[in-house]
């Protein structure tokens, strides 16, 4: 049952996004399975269809170029993908673009899987982060065989996000076809677990030092130093992931106007991007990353304790910042200068929304 459960696992290395911003990617519907050392799991439905659609987040300890290294060695997914007992490059045109096979050994009766997938990283510096699409390809030089049922199709994409120079955020989202008659409950049982057990695996590559020092020499390292150095890109990185989640733009901007948008950059931590990666996931994610900000906000117009928790207990005024201000709604700009009025004027309450 065991390897039989890592059939689905094999899948867990390719992930579905498409070009929808990341706000309609993480809407509500998403439902998490499994919350464990670090690592967030996620499910959702998918209308016309019994198998979910899965997503999971992590941040690890790891430079981003260390963690390009380590999976861009095809013949050590076997060290990570349990039960893959095969993988390799069958066409390279560079770096950032090749195709892989590989195939995952099963237990009788149920026969093994095979693939071949087309890999394409971008980079997208605006967010730094990089993306790899996968997709199900048809290599004439490596045709099905009869030994395995070929998977009929995976499209998928890895996200690898800076959090900071010690820190890389992985996110991978997916649905596949694995093809056979493996029960559809099964399926979503074992991969529940199996994403879980995947990003554990790859949390030891990443530590393993021929990765460590092939990082050095590799052309990502540069892009991620320019992240240390500059500032106003940084701060620029910041704000167009803000963008992304939270709707209320006037909000945005008033905190790139602050010097909360400093205080999130000399926090060394990096908690705040780290929130916002696990707000590919959930809503509370957000909500908690707009906290953050706020209470940084605030911090810097204020020193009356009881109008920055009143209005960061606020739930809707939460609201209104991470979905944007209704036809009839106060903007979250007003409410929040009606918390800092209130609050200066002696002996007055603090308003009611």
């Amino acid at each position: 049952m065991k390897k039989l459960f890592c059939l689905v696992l094999m899948t867990c290395c390719l992930t579905l996004t498409t070009n929808r911003s990341i706000a309609d990617e993480c809407g509500s519907d998403w439902e998490m399975v499994m919350n464990k050392n670090g690592i967030k799991a996620y499910s959702r439905k998918v209308a016309g269809s019994g198998i979910f659609e899965f997503r999971a987040v992590m941040v690890v300890d790891a430079r981003a170029e260390v963690v390009a290294e380590a999976l861009r060695d095809t013949p050590a997914m076997t060290e990570w993908l349990p039960d893959c007992d095969k993988a390799f490059v069958v066409t390279l045109k560079d770096r950032n673009h090749f195709s892989t096979y590989f195939s995952i050994d099963l237990p009788w009766p149920v026969k093994d899987r095979d693939v071949v997938i087309n890999t394409v990283t971008k980079y997208d510096l605006a967010h730094a982060r990089a993306v790899t699409d996968f997709i199900t390809f048809e290599e004439v030089a490596y045709p099905p065989r009869e030994s395995h049922i070929r998977m009929p199709y995976i499209k998928g994409q890895y996200v690898f996000e800076y959090v900071t120079r010690e820190k890389t955020g992985i996110v991978q989202t997916y649905r596949a076809d694995i093809g056979g008659s493996i029960p559809e409950w099964m399926t979503n049982f074992a991969t529940k677990y199996n994403i879980y057990n995947t990003f554990m695996n790859m949390k030891d590559m990443f530590k393993k030092e021929k990765y460590i020092e092939q990082a050095k020499t590799s052309p990502d390292r540069e892009i991620c130093e320019n992240f240390q150095t500059n500032r106003e890109e940084t701060k620029s990185v910041l704000v167009a992931r803000l963008r992304e989640f939270i709707q209320d733009t006037d909000f945005i901007d008033m905190i790139r106007e602050s010097r909360a948008i400093d205080d999130v950059l000399d926090d060394g931590n990096g908690r705040i991007s780290e929130t916002l990666l696990y707000g590919w996931g959930s809503d509370e994610s957000k909500k908690k990353a707009i906290r953050f900000l706020l209470k940084s906000y605030l911090s810097g117009r204020t020193c009356n304790k009881k109008v920055m928790d009143t209005a960061l207990d606020d739930d809707k005024l939460i609201d209104t910042i991470l979905q944007g201000p209704g036809p009839e709604e106060t903007p979250s700009r007003q409410k929040i200068e009606a918390y800092l009025k209130t609050g200066s004027n002696t002996g007055k309450s603090v308003a009611k929304n």
